[in-house]
This record gives structure tokens, C-alpha cells and sequence, in this order.
């Protein structure tokens, strides 16, 4: 007989340290797969502690002007739970408090997740949160796909990932996630000069899918323009110029403007944007892996489509991600001590 589900919040585990991004990203990469196992296997209470509390918690918080701090954005609604029959919790719905890292029994009616443990992130509508919360999870050794028709209803289960290596405190995926930039870089045109070689490898360290264009300003060993994937290569549509287009790609204002005309390549995803996010963060976290600075406009402008050679008809543009070196950005790191992640 399966156990009522308690009164009183359920306290998770301490967080442990994230492994090596490297990892999470091939791990992620199987998850995605199209011959991964999609038979879900059970979620341990660690792992459910780790994907919260990395993943949807306050994180490293980070003081910078006019940011809000934090991994998870302070306004963001809680994340909410449904624990089935095979749930590491009694059956019912919760939501996460990430003050006290833990469960909050009777968050409201939520869809029965029949056996299963799906997580609820309100208002995701850009994806971001379940992108981050996919990651995670692989990182933790579980595997994500959509539950239902809304994009921020995620079911977690154990997949044909193994568990990270765990990392030393300060370091890992966890870490990576804390550094990526939360708005566009100052500049990103400083010497070292992007590679072609280093485009590649960022590009399949993410498993970035077609469709997707690249644009490429100062790339050494591409010629400047428009290009395509073809097969394992890059096929060029257009040469020339790319910084003129900055202006009328993008919409959010012109700090992204610059930073679109002076990366040295910008690489734009194709599609819905909740069903590329997933790509999106993890071509940003294989960037910062790679030595690079990245960072992603998820608003780009109509026009966007027909200035990438998108056939009329074809995929939307979901985001521009900008790739480059560029000076890091100053920043105040202060660490948040969870209860109990001393005991």
C-alpha cells in the first residue's frame, strides 16, 4: 500500500558537486539520442536533491548591476513536483522551496503522473529552466523528456547515463553554469582568433541538430559569410560581411547588437525555441568549456529568417548564440550553505 503523502515539508539531501561539464554534455548527447532506451528506470532521492537544487535552487549567487541573483531567476514561480507509485517521495504534489532545499507537500491539483515523477516548471516559456534542469539531470545520471503538451512539464527517469565523477568544491558543471554570461558581453573581438577546428568541436561537443546557419565574421580558416551544415562540414550560402546584419537580426536592444556584429561567429538555431533550448545551453556551456565566451538572444527579430536564407514556409529562427574570446566579466561570487549541507 503506498503511503499517504506526508504534512510536513520533506527535507532533500545535501547538494552534491556537479562532475565535469565535458561529461555532462556526452551524457546529455545519449539522453537525446534517438537509439537511448526510453524505458524510465527510478530516480533516487540524491538525484532528485542534485537536479533541484543545482538546477532550479539559488546556486552560487552572483552580484552584478541590474541582474537579479542567482542561477534561478528570483521571480521565477517554484518548481513543482507530481511523485508517483516509483518516486523516491510518497505519491502526490509538492513544491520546491529552495530557501530550505526541500519538498512542500499539497501544491495543488497537478496531472497524475501515474508511476512516474514529473517536474513542473511555471511560466518556462523560452525553455531556459528545462533546458538547465535536462542538463543537470544527466549530469546526476537521469534522463529527460516532455511530459504532456506543456514544454515545462519534464518526467525524469534514470536513462543510459551513468553518474558523474563528482567534482571538487568549486569546480565542475555546476561552476560553468554560475559563469555564463546573463546578458551580452562587452566585446568579443580580442585576439586569440576563433578557429574553424574549435567551431567544430564546440558544435558537436552540443549536439547541435540541423536545422541551424552559422554567420562568420573572423573565423580563421572560413571565409567571411553565411553558412549552412552539410553533412559533417559547413557549406557557405553567402559571403561577405556578416556585422550589418546584427541590426536587423536582432531585437533586444543594442547591447545585443554589438555583441552580434563583433562575434567573431554566431551560430542560429532554428525552430521553437523551447524545443531548441535544450541545444542553445548546452552550445554556451561547451563554449565556456572551450576557452570561448557565449551567450544567447532569444529574441531575434522576423526579419531574421529571410536574412539566413530560411526557405519561406521553413523553421522559425529560435535564437542567436554568439561565440568568441572576450575578457571575463567582473563579478562578486558569494556561496549559499544550504541547511544541512554541512552535517
Amino acid at each position: 500500500m503506498t503511503p499517504p503523502a506526508p504534512h510536513r515539508p520533506v527535507p532533500l539531501p545535501p547538494l552534491p558537486p556537479l562532475g565535469a561539464a565535458g561529461d555532462a554534455l556526452r551524457a546529455a548527447r545519449t539522453c537525446d539520442s534517438p537509439t537511448a532506451s526510453r524505458a524510465p528506470g527510478p530516480v533516487t532521492l540524491r538525484q532528485l536533491s542534485a537536479v533541484l537544487g543545482h538546477a532550479c535552487g539559488p546556486g552560487p549567487f552572483e552580484a552584478r548591476p541590474g541582474t537579479p541573483p542567482g542561477l534561478a531567476r528570483a521571480h521565477a514561480p517554484r518548481p513543482l513536483l507530481t511523485a508517483g507509485g516509483d518516486a523516491p517521495v510518497p505519491r502526490g504534489t509538492y513544491a520546491y522551496d529552495p530557501v530550505a532545499h526541500a519538498l512542500v507537500p499539497g501544491a495543488g491539483p497537478l496531472p497524475d503522473s501515474g508511476a512516474g515523477l514529473v517536474l513542473h516548471l511555471p511560466g518556462d516559456d523560452s525553455g531556459e529552466r528545462a533546458a538547465r534542469v535536462a542538463l543537470v539531470a544527466a549530469a546526476c545520471g537521469l534522463c529527460t523528456r516532455q511530459s504532456g503538451a506543456a514544454p515545462g512539464s519534464l518526467l525524469l527517469h534514470a536513462g543510459p547515463t551513468a553518474p558523474l565523477r563528482p567534482a571538487s568544491a568549486g569546480a565542475g558543471l555546476d561552476a560553468v553554469l554560475a559563469d555564463l554570461p546573463a546578458g551580452p558581453p562587452v566585446h568579443l573581438r580580442t585576439a586569440p582568433a576563433v578557429t574553424r577546428q574549435e567551431l567544430g568541436r564546440v558544435l558537436a561537443a552540443a549536439g547541435v541538430r540541423t536545422p541551424y546557419r552559422v554567420t562568420v565574421r573572423d573565423v580563421a580558416g572560413l571565409e567571411a559569410g553565411l553558412y549552412a551544415p552539410v553533412a559533417d562540414d559547413l557549406a557557405c550560402l553567402r559571403t561577405g560581411d556578416t556585422a550589418s546584419l546584427a541590426y536587423v537580426l536582432t531585437r533586444s536592444g543594442p547591447a545585443a547588437v554589438a555583441a552580434l556584429a563583433d562575434a567573431p561567429v554566431t551560430v542560429h538555431l532554428l525552430g521553437e525555441l523551447p524545443l531548441r533550448a535544450a541545444e542553445a545551453l548546452r552550445l554556451r556551456v561547451a563554449a565556456q568549456e572551450a576557452g570561448l565566451t557565449a551567450w544567447c538572444d532569444d529574441r531575434p527579430a522576423p526579419a531574421a529568417a529571410a536574412l539566413l536564407r530560411v526557405a519561406p514556409g521553413g523553421d522559425a529562427v529560435a535564437c542567436h548564440v554568439t561565440l568568441g574570446h572576450a575578457a571575463p566579466e567582473p563579478r562578486l561570487r558569494v556561496p549559499v550553505l544550504v541547511p544541512g549541507a554541512l552535517s
